[in-house]
This record gives C-alpha cells, sequence and structure tokens, in this order.
C-alpha cells in the first residue's frame, strides 16, 4: 500500500508543484502591495511592474523544468509501476494469497479457501474448506489438515488429508456426490512470473507516445505537455494578479488564484477530451488554452503598467451622467 501512494504522488506532483509556484509567487507579491513595497519599487527611477518578470522567471524557472521532466517521465514511469505492482498481485499464486481465518478468493472468486491455522513456516494447514464453481457444478472439500508440497516441475500442490468432498451438478434434480478421501492433492496455478506489457498509452515513455497517431496518445501528450506551459503561465500570472490594496486582506487574492487553478485544470481535461474524441486537433488544443491564458496575463499586465482602468472614465461616468441629467 506504501509503494502505491508513493507512485500515485508522483502521478499528482506536476499539478500541485504548478499550484505552489502559483501560490508561492502570489503570496510574496501580495505581501508586497501590503507592505507599500511596490510603492517604493514604482518610485524608484521608474520601475515598473514588468521589472518583476525578470526574478519571477529566475526562481520558477527551475522547478518548471522539474515539473517538465516529472509529467513527461517520471508520471508516465509511476503509472506504469501502479498497472505492474496490481497486475503482479492479482497474478500471485494462490498460496501466497492464502492466509489464516479469512476467505480468499482467487481464479476471479471461482475458487473460495478458508484455513483456520497455518504453521510458522507456511507449509501445514489445519481445518481447511475449499468451495469452487465451474460449469459444470459445484465443489466442496472439508478436510482436517494439509501441506504445501512442489514437485520436481516446481508446480506447487496442496495435499489435504482425512476430508471429505462433495460434489453437486448444475441441474437441480441432481443428488450429491460425497467422497471420503485419506489425500487428496489439489494444484495451485501460479502466474507471478507471467510478462507484463503495458497497454495503456498513460505508461507509455514520451520516445514511444509520439510515435502513436491515434486519438488517445494525442491526448495523452496534451495532458503532459499543458502542466510545463500550466507552471509558466500561472508563475507570470501571478505578477498582476497579486495587486491589492494595502488595507484590504489577502485572502480574496488567494480565493482567486484557486478558482483561476480549478478553471485552468478543467481547461486541461477539457482539452484532453476533445482531443481523444477527435474534435480539434492536438496542437490546436495545446495552443489555444495555454496561448488564451497568455494572453489574459499580457491583458493584465497592459491594465497594471499602462491602464488606470479597463474603460475610460468619461465612458464610466456617462450613465451618471444620463440618469442624473433626467433628475
Amino acid at each position: 500500500v506504501f509503494e502505491l501512494m508513493v507512485y500515485s504522488s508522483l502521478t499528482n506532483l506536476p499539478a500541485l508543484l504548478a499550484l505552489s509556484i502559483f501560490i508561492a509567487i502570489l503570496m510574496v507579491m501580495i505581501r508586497s502591495w501590503q507592505d507599500s513595497e511596490m510603492v517604493v519599487w514604482f518610485s524608484s527611477g521608474g520601475l515598473s511592474l514588468l521589472r518583476w518578470i525578470s526574478p519571477v522567471l529566475r526562481f520558477s524557472l527551475p522547478m518548471i523544468v522539474l515539473v517538465a521532466l516529472i509529467s513527461l517521465v517520471v508520471t508516465p514511469w509511476a503509472k506504469a509501476q501502479i498497472e505492474r505492482t496490481s497486475q503482479q498481485f492479482e497474478q500471485r499464486d494462490d498460496v501466497n494469497r492464502i492466509s489464516p481465518g479469512r476467505f480468499i478468493e482467487t481464479e476471479g472468486g471461482a475458487r473460495v479457501f478458508f484455513i483456520e491455522e497455518v504453521s510458522e513456516d507456511g507449509t501445514r494447514i489445519k481445518n481447511v474448506f475449499m468451495s469452487q464453481r465451474s460449469g459444470r457444478g459445484e465443489t466442496i472439500l472439508k478436510a482436517d489438515s494439509g501441506e504445501i508440497r512442489v514437485n520436481e516441475n516446481g508446480i506447487r500442490y496442496v495435499v489435504l488429508k482425512n476430508g471429505r468432498r462433495y460434489d453437486t451438478s448444475e441441474k437441480a434434480d441432481a443428488a450429491w456426490r460425497v467422497v471420503d478421501f485419506d489425500n487428496y492433492e489439489l494444484r495451485l496455478e501460479s502466474k507471478a512470473d507471467q510478462a507484463y506489457a503495458s497497454r495503456d498509452v498513460e505508461e507509455l515513455p514520451l520516445d514511444r507516445l509520439l510515435r502513436l497517431d491515434t486519438p488517445v496518445a494525442k491526448a495523452e501528450l496534451v495532458w503532459r505537455l499543458c502542466w510545463p506551459l500550466a507552471a509558466f503561465n500561472l508563475a507570470l500570472l501571478a505578477i498582476p494578479l497579486s495587486y491589492t490594496n494595502p488595507r484590504a486582506g489577502k485572502s480574496l487574492s488567494l480565493l482567486l488564484a484557486v478558482l483561476i487553478f480549478i478553471l485552468y485544470l478543467n481547461g486541461i481535461s477539457m482539452a484532453e477530451t476533445w482531443v481523444k474524441t477527435e474534435r480539434v486537433p492536438w496542437f490546436v488544443a495545446l495552443a489555444g488554452l495555454n496561448g488564451a491564458v497568455f494572453i489574459l496575463t499580457a491583458l493584465l499586465f497592459v491594465r497594471r503598467v499602462w491602464m488606470q482602468r479597463w474603460l475610460p472614465l468619461s465612458l464610466i461616468e456617462l450613465p451618471y451622467k444620463i440618469f442624473g441629467g433626467r433628475k
């Protein structure tokens, strides 16, 4: 379980790092506005908000590279490890899955074991119950004891001793057949050595993913490439978005930042879905989403650096003049 938790954390790390970069830059910038440090900045030789881009990028670029590395390389590897570990657990032989005091299902639920006691070395068992269903009917075994053996070919068996076997047919009017036995050998299928082969594009390395020309592969490529671009856009977006009144709190700005990240995340998911369903080409989805956020960032810079308001003052005051004149 701990191993799967570590792999799952790696798959979620690109989004968490992008959000962390965004929040870190935003909080520092908000603190500068609230402490009136930005007033000193603007009055120091005519420095503008654009001069913050260079230090912000110096801080965030190593993290953006890390996001790209994790998104493009580490995440597919972690997903492959999750699938491999899950398959290995499902393919473990029946002996390794048996534990005392529990009903254990094997072969997709067709066989059910219950063992009351297992020796410390795991080779001897006591009070065994087994139920197995097949196309011909159901078989129930009850034995006082048993042991696990391995023959010369490496095949594992459970040898049950002093027990009884009940056989029934699928026919409703069929009678039960009861057989008492002194020794009963039951073969346990071992599948742990089966080769693992990934068929999911989420687990494919980048070089193999680029060679595929399917909508699913292109959608996965969009998902991986979006996160470093999102981290870059969010780092720049935090600069103009950090503006706040020194007398106001910073909760509203942080709430807005979380809302923007959620919308960005939903946009990435929508772009992936549209590419997967072949509604838009993959490069259009990639450039359209991230380009729109970049344009929004540029507009916010224009608003904070050159414009005092989005609309001219005369146009803003026009409704007041009209309604004021009527009165």
